[in-house]
């Protein structure tokens, strides 16, 4: 495909705006459509970015013409449907994350998408960075030699002057019955996963997850009792491990954030957020351990916003598979139901 791609957007919530605003730049990119129910929002949205079509029924901005791609921008319990029915019009989909809210619907995508359509998840935000375009080829060049341990620890504190009113999955049954895990957890697994290529899966899984502890609690109780806190060890193929833990109303007093891919022959180190330095290698040596910076300049917000519908607008016109493909993101959440399936009986659980 050359030239142009017209892309449309279902759902016109906030996170539209990022799509839409960190895009405008790429002369490939042209937004010819809106949707969502709520007619005020597809108003706001299209006269805001000079939208032309504009949608209540997500079939009506399928059969338009101008449409080629869409982003579907709905919160988690309305991805599948728009998405499949997408797919099936012979449409590219980029699909917000979480992906969907268990593993039968993203199956149920994969299966939906024709031969040389694109299919794409906005996971793959935080591997839009210079840092994790430099840490991807160091890993596939072989030079650190096989991955042993992914890891990722990443704890927030409370909130300060708590007041019932977050974080948001608490309040928003829309979710799923989904918390920390789906709303981060997603970008965890899929940075560290997709910097290793996708060649690791997912074997056997031992989790845990907890809720608001009972000090919140008693300042307001939420409507949707979903974890705030998530920790996993899972086995992968190949003989590698996944240590993972994610972590809001930790005991901490400032937020605290590593993500490692250790490997035969060293380690890197990573920042998946804002901060510097944003990659480090560490060799092993005759003499110890030598560590070289890759990366140190830290990136900007926009940078992240902007990566996934870049990318995907790449895939289609260049024909090759996004950052993170569908399967992919099958990938991902066959994980993360695994670790809530874990936490819940308390018990390994194998995929």
């Amino acid at each position: 495909m050359n030239g142009t791609v017209g892309l449309g957007i279902v759902g016109c919530g906030d996170i539209s705006v990022h799509h839409i605003r960190n895009s405008l730049d790429d002369p490939r990119v042209e937004w010819v459509a809106a949707c969502d129910v709520r007619p005020d929002a597809v108003r706001e949205r299209a006269d805001e970015f000079d939208i032309p079509g504009r949608y209540a029924d997500p079939d009506d901005l399928l059969a338009d013409a101008a449409v080629d791609a869409v982003v579907i921008a709905t919160p988690p319990t309305a991805h599948a449907a728009p998405t499949i029915a997408a797919l099936r019009a012979g449409k590219h989909v980029l699909v917000e994350k979480p992906v969907a809210i268990n593993w039968v619907e993203v199956e149920a995508m994969v299966a939906a998408q024709r031969p040389g359509v694109v299919g794409a998840c906005c996971s793959s935000r935080f591997r839009s960075t210079p840092s994790a375009h430099a840490a991807a080829e160091l890993l596939a060049s072989g030079e650190l030699g096989a991955v042993r341990r992914l890891s990722a620890n990443a704890l927030g504190p409370p909130p300060a002057n708590y007041d019932g009113t977050s974080p948001f999955m608490l309040y928003r049954p829309n979710w799923g019955n989904q918390g920390a895990l789906a709303d981060w957890g997603c970008y965890d697994l899929d940075f560290l996963l997709g910097l290793c290529g996708w060649s690791l899966e997912p074997t056997l899984v031992l989790a845990e997850t907890r809720n608001l502890p009972d000090v919140y609690r008693a300042i307001a109780e939420p409507r949707n009792d979903v974890e705030v806190q998530v920790g996993a060890l899972a086995l992968m193929t190949d003989g590698a491990v996944l240590d993972y833990r994610r972590a809001m109303f930790a005991a901490v007093d400032k937020a605290r954030g590593e993500w490692w891919i250790e490997c035969e022959d060293g380690a890197l180190e990573l920042n998946m957020l804002p901060g510097t330095p944003q990659a480090t290698v560490h060799r092993y040596t005759a003499g110890g351990v030598s560590s070289e910076v890759l990366v140190e300049e830290p990136y900007q917000w926009p940078m992240i916003h902007r990566g996934p519908v870049i990318d995907f607008v790449d895939a289609i016109i260049e024909g090759h598979e996004p950052m993170t493909s569908l399967v992919n993101s099958l990938t991902v959440q066959r994980l993360t139901d695994a670790i809530y399936a874990s936490a819940e009986s308390g018990k390994a659980r194998a995929l």
